[in-house]
């Protein structure tokens, strides 16, 4: 940022700096030193630097980053790298993957520094506005506006970097054009992205009628539920009344920092609804703002103001049509856009079956889970592979063989530099479906052959120009040579690691399947599924090799020890 270049100039030219990536070796630096020490860190918020690139006032990198899922093992480094909601999990065939949510990256790249090679910048790419439903928009009848009986006070409800703050300004812009007042203050402190955001608006018949901006407990009369973890919190629920409150909520689970830190982590959807529709009974409707605004808008950063046009549809905001619309063109970021989400949040009110057509994905066709996998392993070439795998999940009790189908497959399937080059010659066909434009990709990898560590200790990755991908299709036609004596990468520490895994697999399903019995079913599938646990690349994955083994011994010995079921599930 040249803002930010202009205040580091104004350092004495003896103040040490460095760019973020030095960030730990600089702490490490600083601690040895005897006395006081300042380390000073400068940097644009992620939320900051989206609102001012949409209003050309920051630098925009001409550069993407996109995730190839079949690369990715879904180990969770990236985000624990960077700390980023931007990464957001998809559900595939061989278990929960990550992709880029690219409407709310700020673009800082530093989820690359993940040790996966997975990631690929590119430049040229330019993200797809087309949405891909057509909806025309009927005429829309009005709602009956409710009274202002002293005032009428409005919670609104988000997280930071998603337009929260933008729809409370065109809410108190719009009082202001229809000769009300309003009061309205931001209850977040920091809206850090992905932080908790709480917007409190207060509307009057008059300036004079408002004498406090906070909404207190209980007195809020219309919510509107930008998040929904957010608006069912004990924080904001404590605003609702029952009978008074009328809200609406988008059901979209959003990413959350603990996704960052627990790989499985799950936001409870169905209790939090619940504890909205305790306290609102049926003063509450919940959409998915989110997919709507993707599938009909091309971007999801429009949620937040479909959610306001709902709420505005069920009556229960006491400011005029025509004044709203005012103060979205009058705010002038994208007006034509926000006019339509707002548009289509009241037709979602008033067709809600059209709108879940819409939102609702076609359900893929059933698959074969072990077919799937047998085919997967066709392809990953290795000869006599698929007759292996299917002779021991044909030996699996019927109960255990979905189990045995995943875990064994996870371990034959291993992602060598082979198989990783395979996989990223299709890379540029899954980024064309995504981004317009003429994309030039640079891959970031760690080659075992080339020397380096990075500030963690790990092997150093690098980046690589399009030229790396014929030598993609050079290691991809090499794969006949795996596990042969020609495979130089074969008598890597992972490599040996991955085949002694595969050997231990083996031995320890023919000793599950030799005394299982159906009350001791929930220790084998522990062990059946036990490789799925054992995800990443490199020290990752020797990381995640290491508790599964840990996890082996507990399950082998309770096994043996002929342990129940009963008990296990217990704990």
């Amino acid at each position: 940022d040249p803002k930010e270049a202009v205040e580091l100039s104004k350092f004495p030219a003896r103040v040490e700096k460095y760019t973020r990536d030095a960030m730990i070796d600089v702490q490490e630096k600083f601690s040895k030193l005897k006395g006081v020490s300042v380390i000073v860190y400068i940097q644009t918020c992620a939320a900051e630097k989206r609102r001012r690139r949409k209003r050309g006032q920051f630098p925009d990198p001409d550069k993407r980053v996109f995730i190839n899922t079949d690369v990715c093992e879904g180990c969770g480094d990236c985000g624990v790298q960077s700390n980023c909601v931007s990464i957001v999990p998809v559900e595939t065939e061989l278990g929960r993957k990550r992709a880029i949510d690219q409407s709310s990256c700020n673009k800082d790249y530093s989820c690359v520094s993940g040790f996966c090679p997975s990631f690929v910048t590119l430049q040229g790419a330019k993200l797809k506005k087309s949405a891909t439903a057509e909806i025309s928009l009927p005429d829309l009848p009005e709602p009956a506006l409710p009274a202002i009986n002293g005032t009428h006070n409005i919670v609104i409800t988000g997280v930071g970097g998603t337009g929260v703050v933008t729809v409370g300004a065109i809410l108190a812009m719009a009082a202001h054009i229809d000769g009300k007042g309003a009061g309205m203050m931001e209850m977040a402190g920091l809206a850090q992205k992905g932080g908790a955001v709480h917007i409190h608006c207060r509307l009057g018949n008059s300036p004079d009628d408002i004498s406090a901006i906070r909404v207190a407990v209980g007195e809020a009369d219309a919510v509107i539920g930008g998040d929904l973890v957010v608006t069912a919190g004990a924080k904001t629920l404590g605003l609702m009344t029952t009978g008074r409150t009328g809200a609406v909520v988008n059901s979209h689970e959003i990413i959350t920092g603990d996704f960052t830190r627990n790989t499985e982590f799950r936001i409870p959807s169905d209790r939090l609804q619940l504890s909205l529709e305790a306290r609102l009974k049926e003063r509450v409707a919940f959409f998915d703002a989110t997919e709507l605004a993707k599938a009909a808008l091309g971007d999801s950063i429009y949620s937040n103001m479909l959610v306001f046009g709902a709420v505005w549809q069920q009556g229960l905001i006491p400011l005029s049509l025509e004044a709203i619309n005012q103060a979205i063109t009058l705010n002038g970021s994208g007006p034509e856009w926000n006019l339509r989400a707002f548009n289509l949040g009241r037709w979602a009110m008033l067709h809600p079956n059209k709108a879940q057509a819409i939102i609702t994905p076609v359900a893929p066709q059933a698959t074969d889970p072990i077919a799937f996998r047998a085919q997967q392993l066709e392809a990953y070439g290795t000869s006599g592979l698929v007759a292996r795998y299917l002779k021991l999940v044909e030996a699996a009790p019927d109960a255990l063989k979905l189990s045995v189908a995943k875990g064994y497959h996870k371990l034959l399937a291993i992602k060598d530099e082979y198989e990783v080059a395979r996989l990223h010659l299709e890379t540029m066909d899954k980024a064309q479906a995504e981004f317009d434009g003429t994309l030039r990709p640079t891959f970031h990898l760690a080659p075992p052959l080339l020397p380096g560590k990075d500030s963690q200790g790990r092997p150093k990755k690098r980046a690589f120009g399009p030229w790396i991908i014929p030598v993609f299709k050079a290691l991809a036609a090499m794969k006949g040579v795996r596990g042969t004596r020609w495979d130089l990468f074969g008598y890597s520490e992972e490599r040996r690691m991955e085949r002694a895994l595969i050997a231990e697999y083996e031995a320890d399903m023919a000793e599950i399947f030799a005394s299982y019995t159906a009350q001791k079913l929930p220790i084998a599938q522990a062990l059946a599924e036990l490789p799925l646990t054992i995800r990443g690349f490199g020290p990752v994955k020797a990381e995640n090799a290491a508790k599964a083994a840990e996890t082996r011994h507990a399950l082998l010995a309770r096994w043996r020890d002929d342990g129940d079921g009963a008990s296990m599930a217990a704990e």
